[in-house]
């Protein structure tokens, strides 16, 4: 483990943790509350001055709020900024570390491949499949994510001829549109908490798709609307 963080590890109260690695954060069962807020809030402060492994921290902060449940509620955003994340960042990593024991992750990977599976998969058994398959491949982060996007969005349709060519486009839309909604529902834990003006922002980013759902709303009730042949 390099020095900076073998010297933030040392400022953590050794009662409450069991074991630390470059992927995460093992913490004693039993801790109460206000212990656990005084070690979120002081492992956010000091991760804040470090500019190397910001990764490892952000494992140990997700590894804390998994930890934590529902206690951080309200207070994830001044967790995040006195760490020097993004709000967003900090809410994966807890979700992905929720998903992903500490014992369960592969030291060969990186911790943005164990990020890309527990975000995209909520079952044990498919998060050991998909870590296994990138050890075992030597997938990189960018491939991972391919990967996983064909798997989300479902096999492709079977060129049926010359006419096949012309549906490329429409398929590949809806291969794209299966893996954000699968996408948006393994990440319910995350959006769920999103305030108001996140909520607010998210829709102004989402207007295209916003437009797309109220088109093809209109479209169908159009032919709903068409009078039957008598």
């Amino acid at each position: 483990m390099p020095a900076d963080l073998k010297s933030l590890l040392s400022g953590l109260p050794q009662t409450h943790v069991q074991e630390a690695s470059r992927l995460g954060l093992a913490l004693k069962p039993g801790m109460d509350t206000e212990s656990w807020s005084k070690l979120v809030a002081g492992l956010a402060q000091v991760a804040g001055r470090l500019s190397r492994d910001r990764d490892t921290v952000t494992a140990w902060l997700g590894d804390l709020l998994a930890y934590g449940g529902g206690k951080y509620r309200g207070q994830i955003t001044e967790y995040a900024m006195a760490a020097g994340l993004d709000p967003g960042t900090l809410r994966i990593a807890k979700l992905v570390c929720s998903r992903i024991p500490v014992l369960s992750r592969l030291n060969t990977l990186s911790w943005t491949h164990h990020c890309e599976v527990g975000k995209a998969f909520k079952a044990p058994a498919e998060i050991k499949s998909w870590l296994s398959l990138a050890e075992r491949e030597g997938l990189s982060v960018r491939e991972l994510r391919k990967r996983i996007r064909q798997h989300l969005a479902g096999p492709t349709s079977p060129d049926s001829g010359p006419a096949a060519a012309s549906n490329v486009a429409p398929f590949a839309l809806f291969r794209e549109l299966r893996a954000v909604c699968r996408f948006v529902e393994n990440h319910a834990e995350v959006w769920q908490e999103w305030s108001p003006e996140t909520c607010e922002l998210a829709l102004s980013e989402l207007q295209p798709i916003v437009g797309f759902i109220e088109e093809m709303k209109t479209r169908t009730a159009g032919r709903r609307n068409l009078p039957m042949a008598g």
